[in-house]
């Protein structure tokens, strides 16, 4: 008799393709519910962005509103400013950096000699020292704008006393 062969891999191949069609139709099952779905939104992550975007914002319009109303408040105060020829200035600093020191308002003190009237006949009249405070810009050559001082010109650099008789002066002055 005769023999037959039969293949042992034919059942196989079969198994196979039966899997392969069972994944296909699966995976086209997965595809079109994935197709029927309805798209979902993402406004959750939207609008979490958009709230992250806006705070930083105002966070950042307040800190700007914050140091410019600190620098409009900022009152500058009369200062004493010593150099190192023995010349003092009494102005406001408004402005430094890292090579010199800008004033305004600025003051000084200059001598002049004064005749004092005898009181006596037989007195000869006295010449006296009298300091006087001067405003910048009063001189011949009319100077304008902000003083500008070297640091390295500078000894010190001290704030006036509201009590001070020279803010009183100055005060006065400019009135």
């Amino acid at each position: 008799m005769p023999t037959r062969k039969t293949s042992t891999k034919a059942k196989p191949r079969r198994t196979i393709a039966k899997s392969a069609v069972k994944k296909n139709e699966d995976a086209l099952m997965e595809f079109e519910h994935f197709v029927a779905q309805k798209p979902q939104s993402n406004r959750g992550k939207s609008w979490l962005a958009l709230t992250f975007v806006i705070i930083i914002f105002l966070l950042g319009a307040a800190w700007l509103f914050m140091s410019k109303v600190e620098t409009m408040e900022k009152e500058y105060k009369f200062k004493a400013i010593y150099l190192d020829n023995g010349q003092t200035y009494y102005a406001k600093v408004v402005k430094e950096d890292a090579l010199n020191v800008y004033l305004d308002e600025v003051y000084y003190i200059q001598i002049e000699q004064q005749v004092v009237p005898a009181e006596e006949e037989d007195v000869e009249p006295q010449m006296v020292d009298v300091p006087i405070l001067i405003k910048r810009g009063q001189e011949l050559h009319r100077p304008e704008g902000l003083m500008q001082i070297n640091r390295s010109k500078l000894i010190a650099i001290e704030e006036i006393g509201a009590e001070s008789q020279i803010l009183s002066e100055i005060n006065r002055i400019s009135q």
